[in-house]
């Protein structure tokens, strides 16, 4: 099941919006984690800590390459956080490249052993409540914003 800040499920397209060279996107930064707090400190717990850590930490580093990455989208953009994009939604903005990743639930439980998370990236239509699905990357990229811009780019092209 696909989430976003909405009071019902958008519907879920395959593709690229036809508009979307005449409209705005919104291209999410990461946002820093509070830490979990274990009271016992097992194997689980401290891995679990480990990649809450490693999130913070890679944040300020991934947030740069995306203002750098994002001059390579050909149509009009900005940049803001997953707690604030919504009050650029009436500002003019209709699309938000949007993942399950910006909820950060992965970080709070440990992955199934030998499993690689994947994430669906989508651009989301704010105002008709539309997910198109674009691309997928795994847990190991979604701090590579180069390789997300990239994907988009991509995407586009494939479309037209």
């Amino acid at each position: 099941m696909h989430q976003f800040a909405l009071a019902q499920q958008p519907t879920f397209k395959k593709g690229i919006p036809d508009d979307l060279d005449k409209e705005k996107i919104i291209f999410l930064e990461h946002e820093p984690i509070k830490l979990s707090q274990f009271e016992e400190k097992t194997k689980s717990t401290k891995y679990l800590l480990q990649r809450q850590e490693n999130h913070n930490n890679v944040l300020k580093e991934s947030n740069t390459k995306l203002k750098g990455a994002a001059l390579e989208y050909p149509f009009e953009y900005a940049i803001t956080t997953p707690s604030t994009y919504f009050s650029l939604a009436q500002a003019g903005y209709k699309y938000v490249l949007q993942s399950s990743v910006y909820k950060y639930d992965h970080l709070m439980n440990q992955p199934p052993e030998d499993e690689l998370v994947v994430f669906e990236y989508f651009i989301f239509d704010m105002e008709n409540n539309i997910a198109y699905e674009v691309f997928r990357i795994d847990e190991m990229k979604v701090y590579d914003f180069k390789l997300i811009i990239k994907k988009l780019n991509k995407a586009i092209k494939a479309a037209n």
